[in-house]
């Protein structure tokens, strides 16, 4: 999630390119060192087409996003209509589902064979991995090099890896700050309130002393919205002494190896005695109230988050400018405790990725579209911020303020396109992209990097082990994220099952194919 730049920003974004990247191929580096910085020359060029709108055929595209239904999401579709007509005789229809219902409603619209060209996809819902694998997305290299200029342009050609299965590109990802530090965000009067000293804040348990202030003196205040995400790609963040990175890339998939000893040894996340130990934490907080009995129903957090009832919730991401664009969304200010270093992962690096439908009729389109997002700052800013004085106003040039109840106000800048093209929020400070420069260049690099699990083998057992995980510890019904369970109870049932579905042969088969790839890469 990140914010605005110019074309420049592709640039000086990745000293880490060589280190960050998602290419087995750059070697050299240690583990944590920074790389030389790739200018705006290295990115990949391309031989776009030059098409006349006037040449083209009229079309629209259907599109899945996730998110908060807005209010007046017509009005901003149909200003979005205006310029993709323009520019490329094309209108949208867009879709946006519900963070709770999106993953499993996407299932149903792809198994059914429905009608549609775009849709968000990620590690975290709407799954990259299992997509790919059931053929429903489209192979994009053909078409980027055809259509995506402004796309090649913009993101450092490394990063277009992250995304590639067996070679093969399959979905676009969204250019923002591509390491990532993982903590809470807190209501900063409340913090203001009872002297919330950040520098001491070094584990998560040191926010417990906020959180019973909140409890005994805040009616009407929930402490947390939950506890510490319990998955493979949020564990190994939310405390310094917790790092691991997944082996498929993937949250719903417990195979983890330590990026501290380094020694690739691939573990279950589930049989960790750090994963207990966070889940009882999580559990110890439920029963002394600090997360609400009911935190597992909801299934809409976002809009939860937006109604200042809760003292605090994990960050997506503490990243420069964080505090303001939090506040831009959700309304109130914030302050952001950080609990990890910055961290580079296989995760990290498919988080947020466009895809075309296998079956679209108008992938040329659908390609042209996503290029357009790049190309032109209005189409991408209407996506996200709607209708200047409508949906906000504009502070200055380059900072604007949403207006309470607009409208239109989804926070999900990073879901498509570039976030260097997007407004400034109130507080964010000016020197943003050159303090997302820093932190992209100083992130410690999983060693996982590069390394893309070849699921053929073990497609079946895998689906299974998916299917198990969503059932315990899904985004939103987590019994471990949430506290709502026993975690020695619950975790016992998940290692049962996970065995019980082909989780040692699933292990044995990544094992062999990362050790492979150690040694034919020199890791």
């Amino acid at each position: 999630m990140k914010m605005k730049s110019k074309r420049k920003v592709a640039g000086s974004v990745l000293s880490i390119v060589c280190a960050v990247s998602l290419i087995s191929g750059c070697t050299g580096g240690k583990t944590g060192e920074p790389t030389a910085t790739v200018s705006p020359a290295e990115s990949v060029k391309s031989g776009a087409v030059a098409t006349s709108p006037a040449k083209l055929d009229p079309v629209n595209l259907t599109i899945y996003r996730v998110g908060t239904p807005q209010p007046d999401e017509k009005a901003v579709i149909d200003a979005m209509n205006k310029i993709t007509k323009e520019k490329i005789n094309t209108t949208i229809t867009l879709n946006t589902i519900d963070w709770g219902n999106y993953d499993d409603k996407m299932k149903v619209i792809i198994s059914a064979g429905e009608d549609w060209d775009l849709t968000y996809t990620a590690s975290w819902t709407n799954n990259f991995y299992n997509n790919v694998a059931k053929g429903a997305f489209l192979p994009l290299d053909d078409l980027l090099n055809k259509y995506g200029t402004h796309i090649k342009e913009t993101i450092p050609a490394q990063f277009f890896d992250g995304a590639r299965v067996n070679g093969k590109l399959y979905g676009i990802t969204s250019y923002q700050i591509m390491a990532t530090m993982k903590g809470f965000s807190i209501k900063k009067d409340l913090a203001d309130k009872y002297k919330l000293d950040k520098t001491k804040i070094k584990s998560l348990r040191d926010l417990e002393p906020f959180l019973e202030n909140v409890k005994q003196n805040e009616p009407g205040i929930v402490p947390t919205t939950s506890g510490a995400p319990v998955s493979t790609e949020l564990l190994s963040r939310m405390d310094t002494g917790l790092m691991y990175d997944t082996i498929t890339g993937d949250t719903a998939n417990p195979l983890v190896i330590n990026v501290k000893n380094n020694d690739f040894k691939i573990k279950n996340l589930y049989e960790l005695p750090e994963t207990l130990e966070l889940a009882k934490m999580n559990r110890d907080w439920y029963n002394k109230g600090y997360i609400r009995k009911d935190a597992a129903t909801i299934k809409d957090y976002k809009a939860e988050q937006k109604t200042g009832k809760y003292g605090m919730f994990p960050a997506g991401a503490v990243k420069p400018g964080n505090e303001g664009d939090t506040k831009g969304w959700a309304g109130y200010d914030v302050t952001d405790v950080q609990l990890s270093p910055s961290y580079v992962s296989n995760t990290s690096l498919i988080s947020s990725l466009a895809a075309i439908n296998q079956n679209s009729k108008n992938p040329e389109r659908a390609m042209m579209f996503l290029d357009l997002l790049f190309a032109d700052k209005e189409l991408y800013q209407l996506l996200c911020v709607g209708i200047d004085g409508k949906h906000y106003k504009k502070v200055d040039d380059k900072t604007i303020e949403s207006l309470a109840n607009g409208g239109y106000n989804p926070g999900t800048d990073w879901e498509f396109g570039s976030q260097f093209n997007m407004f400034l929020r109130p507080g964010q400070p000016k020197d943003v992209w050159e303090q997302t420069n820093k932190v992209n260049k100083e992130a410690i690099v999983s060693p996982l990097i590069g390394f893309v699990l070849n699921r053929d083998p073990i497609k079946t057992e895998m689906a299974q082990i998916d299917a198990i995980i969503k059932q315990y510890n899904g985004v939103t019904n987590s019994l471990l994220n949430f506290g709502t369970a026993e975690p020695e109870k619950v975790m016992a049932e998940i290692n049962d099952k996970l065995k019980k579905a082909g989780l040692d042969k699933v292990t044995a088969e990544a094992q062999k194919q990362l050790d492979e790839w150690r040694k034919a890469n020199k890791k």
